[in-house]
Parts: C-alpha cells; structure tokens; sequence
C-alpha cells in the first residue's frame, strides 16, 4: 500500500515555459472542442502513471489553438509529477492566459485507481 503521509511536501511539476501556437480568429461564432485520449501525468507519491481523456472546450475570442501545439503541450505532463485532482487546473490557466478566449472548460476523464473513477474540470469565464 502506498504510505501518503508524506503527501503535503511531495514536490509536484508542470510545464515550464511552453509556447502555445495560435491563429488569429476571423468572423465566424466559433466553439470548439477537442478530445486527447492519451493524457498521462505521475502521481508524486506512488510515482504510477495517472491516464486519462482530456476533453479542452472553448469558445474563441482573439485566437485559435493550434492543435499540434495543445497537443504537444498535452503530451508534455506524460512524465511529470502533479496530483491528479490539480492538473486539470494548471491546463485550463495555461491555455486561458496563452489564446484569452470568452470561456474555457477542461475536464479529464481518469482511468480507474483501486476501483475509483474520476472527473476533474475547471472552468474559466462565462460559458454561453
């Protein structure tokens, strides 16, 4: 059995300093949704891979998300230790600070953990 007793101080990352690519919005009333499969990040105490399906949902104000670009950001936490319960936040700040859309709602879907499902979401400004 993992021993969490040590879990206040357990050191947790995030990507630093990532590039998001974007393009510039014309006049359509765009909301977009994206669903990444392949999400991996590690717990920082069992150092296990926690998997899930992201689902990223915008509506654009300025910018467009390059895909490839939020995928490789995705991609980037496979081998990064963070609490399940907080990743879906830093990915809804990163991606809300880097294209200022209207609104934002990230939700992971995480695989089963000694019989536990869950679902995690963040949500940013004022969904329509």
């Amino acid at each position: 059995m993992t021993d969490y007793s040590n879990a206040a101080s357990a050191k947790t990352e995030k990507p630093e300093n990532f590039v998001f690519d974007s393009i510039p919005v014309t006049s359509h009333n765009l909301v977009i949704e994206w669903v990444y499969p392949e999400f991996q990040s590690i717990c920082p105490i069992s150092e296990r891979h926690d998997q899930g399906t992201v689902t990223i949902s915008y509506k654009p104000k300025d910018k467009l998300l390059e895909s490839k670009s939020a995928r490789e950001y995705l991609r980037s936490w496979r081998n990064l230790k963070c609490w399940q319960e907080y990743v879906t936040e830093e990915i809804a700040e990163a991606l809300w600070n880097a294209i200022e859309p209207e609104w934002l709602q990230i939700e992971i879907e995480w695989t089963s953990r000694g019989g536990i499902y869950a679902r995690t979401r963040s949500t940013k400004g004022i969904e329509a």
